[in-house]
């Protein structure tokens, strides 16, 4: 099946049944006919309707939590990490709604033509941009993970080593890298214009380069680079801080009685992001099996698979869930980030109500022959 569309932007390989981008009155590729409307519609369901629902969601979920974080009782250098990624996660959920969820109303129900056609230009430069926000995920999540490894399991050193000049540093580095890694995504594809005979109008169509046809960058940049950078080297440094996270959590609840104030805090802390990693790991196993079967079968016999379709579909969705879902367990396993939620929601409200202040005058006067003290009051609006 010749390479017409782009792949999507929410699985870590990026890739997408052709059959999807396709305009319903052109038609499917021959190959694809018999699958083309159950892809569609299932598409449809899971980016079009779930999939703008959670991403929603999230958007707003993920301002929340930057709100939060930024409160001077939650400054902290992981506070910083956590922002960077509310920032990445938001940027991969518009991607979401803008290049998948979108487009799928058009070919489910012929509506947003106008848009549909839209968004293949904004594939072109949204598509990389989201893969830097994918990439700021990755690497944003290793990097609060060794943070936190070090500040739990070799307290000594996480005084020099956690602070927030040093995180700070740590994320613009993490940024500039996952621009790097993604510049020949830049270059990958390219958009041109076609004369549709059904629609009566050219119409735009993405279309893979030179660069993105080339061989020897497909087997070095996808399988080679792509499965260490964005899989292997990522996935099982978090798993196994992970392990030894949650190993010095148990052991801490066994002293928990002896526990400082602060050793409770950083405790919770630790619970909470064990927390979101352990979705973050879940919600990107469907990608990785994505990924391994990108590599290794032939990407026309996968493209017009419909059980490869329910997996890429599946992929991309859990994908935005993870995107969308810490800030319900920042508020679940974050006793201090609850606290400061409800002070910011709850207080202003509170102060905005009306209230009254009695204030008693002693105006103790000396009248002839009578030493009568005569107080007056007075309300203040507060």
């Amino acid at each position: 099946m010749e390479e017409d569309t782009l792949q999507p932007v929410l699985t870590i390989n990026m890739t997408q049944p052709n059959m999807t981008n396709s305009t319903p009155e052109g038609g499917p590729k021959d190959s694809c006919f018999e699958i083309y409307d159950k892809a569609i519609t299932f598409q449809f369901y899971t980016w079009g309707i779930v999939g703008n629902i959670i991403a929603a969601y999230g958007i707003i979920g993920n301002i929340l939590a930057i709100l939060v974080l930024r409160h001077r009782l939650m400054r902290s250098s992981t506070s910083y990490y956590l922002i960077s990624l509310a920032v990445y996660d938001t940027g991969v959920l518009l991607a979401m709604i803008l290049l998948f969820a979108l487009p799928t109303i058009y070919l489910e129900k012929a509506q947003l033509m106008d848009y549909f056609f839209a968004s293949k230009y904004m594939n072109q430069y949204l598509y990389p941009l989201a893969l830097v926000a994918q990439t700021g995920t990755v690497y944003t999540t290793v990097g609060f993970t060794i943070e936190r490894y070090i500040a739990v399991c070799h307290p000594l050193k996480a005084a020099n080593t956690c602070t927030k000049s040093r995180t700070k540093r740590i994320i613009i580095l993490i940024f500039v890298c996952s621009v790097i890694y993604n510049v020949p995504r830049f270059f990958e594809f390219t958009v041109v214009e076609t004369w549709n005979p059904n629609l009566n109008r050219s119409v735009p169509e993405v279309m893979t380069t030179t660069l993105g046809n080339n061989k020897d960058f497909r087997k070095v940049y996808f399988i080679c680079l792509h499965l260490i950078v964005m899989f292997l080297a990522p996935f099982v440094l978090i798993s196994i801080l992970n392990i030894q996270l949650m190993r010095a959590v148990k052991n801490a609840k066994k002293t928990r009685n002896r526990m400082s104030t602060n050793a409770a805090k950083e405790a919770n802390l630790t619970i909470m992001l064990i927390a979101v990693i352990v979705v973050f790991l879940i919600c990107q196993l469907p990608s990785i099996a994505d990924n391994i079967l990108f590599t290794i079968f032939d990407q026309g016999v996968l493209q017009c698979s419909l059980h490869y379709v329910h997996l890429t579909s599946i992929s991309n969705l859990m994908v935005t869930v993870n995107s969308a879902v810490n800030f319900i367990l920042y508020c679940v396993f974050g006793k201090r980030f609850r606290r400061v939620f409800i002070k910011i929601v709850y207080y202003p409200w509170k102060r905005k109500s009306t209230r009254y202040k009695y204030t008693l005058y002693d105006s103790s006067g000396s009248r002839r022959g009578n030493s009568m003290k005569v107080y007056n009051t007075e309300s203040t609006f507060l």
